[in-house]
């Protein structure tokens, strides 16, 4: 409990200012160094420092806060932990203390990050689910931000492979942004994923904390993922630092009748990768690949319909809207992904089913 207090200390007393904290703790290691050291290093434009100090001087005056986040499962690393995500650690800029709910070690998997508009289009929504669960399939873990639109539909394809997906949140521990995404933040933990935190707990979201976590999303990740993005939007921020840390950016070309391609669209101009099927990610990381068992089902052409299911139940009347088939085409589809196994009928629709 002592060292979980300390490390909440540490991340309250320099909140937002996480990677002021990162600095320190490189020159100063965490199990070697008195707290009230770190309090030199408090960035002097925080608010409220005396609160702060007291903090480092008192983290037991923390327990009452901390208690009921420990008894969700929340835990908190501090740079140079042995579970602190090594690829995270190598930035400049890592954050101090990460706060984790979920599976810790799955933060040290092999990540490809996934995001793009909030507001996607069916197309964009049923790429992203698509591509995140073959992904999943191939052994990545697909991180994003658990957002609704792009990372949402990221998310669900992971689970649906079924794989690991990571959720790293632009607020602090305690209350869930977006509420309607709570029951999906479950599902993530109970596949054995993860919520990640840089920030303290209470921090609420804001105009600030998304992209400063769109950092932690690339610096997790070996590549990051562009679905879908307007020109101006957080998922073009998080491609520049994915690309500033030396990651892989790939970007789906879309219609140029699409706002959302144009985001896209640049950063294939700017020299992102084209990524059309899956095997254009797998490729990149082909020594990552090759120590993987994947799925038989991507080492052939996957058919390209799949990528109009997004979870749950798909209506013919969805599946007609999204693919832009009339229904009899679309039907004689239908019948031949049933007899090879890629779906199920179920209800009053289909739903695909896990690569393997």
């Amino acid at each position: 409990m002592r060292d979980q207090l300390a490390r909440l200390a540490l991340a309250k007393a320099f909140d937002p200012a996480s990677m002021q904290l990162g600095e320190a703790l490189r020159r100063r290691p965490i199990d070697e160094t008195p707290l009230t050291r770190y309090a030199e290093a408090l960035p002097g434009r925080l608010p409220n420092p005396s609160e702060r100090r007291r903090w480092l001087t008192a983290p037991e005056s923390l327990e009452p806060q901390w208690r009921p986040l420990a008894a969700q499962g929340w835990r908190w690393l501090a740079l140079g932990d042995e579970d602190y995500p090594p690829l995270l650690a190598d930035l400049p800029d890592a954050p101090g203390v990460l706060a984790v709910l979920g599976e810790v070690s799955a933060l040290t998997r092999p990540q490809i990050a996934m995001v793009g508009a909030r507001g996607a289009s069916a197309e964009g929504e049923a790429n992203a689910y698509y591509f995140s669960r073959c992904l999943a399939a191939a052994g990545f873990a697909v991180t994003s931000g658990l957002a609704l639109g792009v990372d949402g539909a990221a998310h669900r394809g992971a689970l649906a492979a079924p794989g690991i997906t990571l959720a790293v949140l632009g607020h602090g521990p305690g209350k869930l942004y977006p509420p309607r995404h709570r029951r999906l933040a479950g599902e993530i933990i109970a596949a054995g994923g993860a919520l990640v935190s840089e920030f303290a707990p209470g921090r609420p979201p804001s105009r600030r904390s998304f992209p400063q976590r769109n950092r932690l999303i690339s610096g997790l990740s070996l590549g990051v993922v562009v679905v879908e993005a307007a020109l101006r939007s957080g998922s073009l921020i998080t491609a520049r630092c994915a690309a500033e840390q030396g990651r892989e950016v790939f970007a789906i070309p879309g219609s140029i009748h699409n706002p959302l391609s144009k985001g896209c669209h640049k950063l294939l101009r700017e020299g992102a990768n084209w990524l059309e099927c899956t095997d254009d990610v797998l490729a990149a990381f082909e020594d990552f690949h090759r120590t993987v068992a994947h799925s038989p089902s991507l080492s052939k052409p996957t058919p390209p319909l799949l990528r109009y299911f997004i979870g749950g139940v798909n209506s013919l009347d969805q599946l007609c809207e999204r693919s832009g088939l009339a229904p009899p085409e679309l039907t004689a589809a239908l019948l031949e992904l049933e007899r090879e196994g890629h779906i199920e009928r179920v209800g009053g629709g289909y739903v695909s089913r896990p690569p393997g």
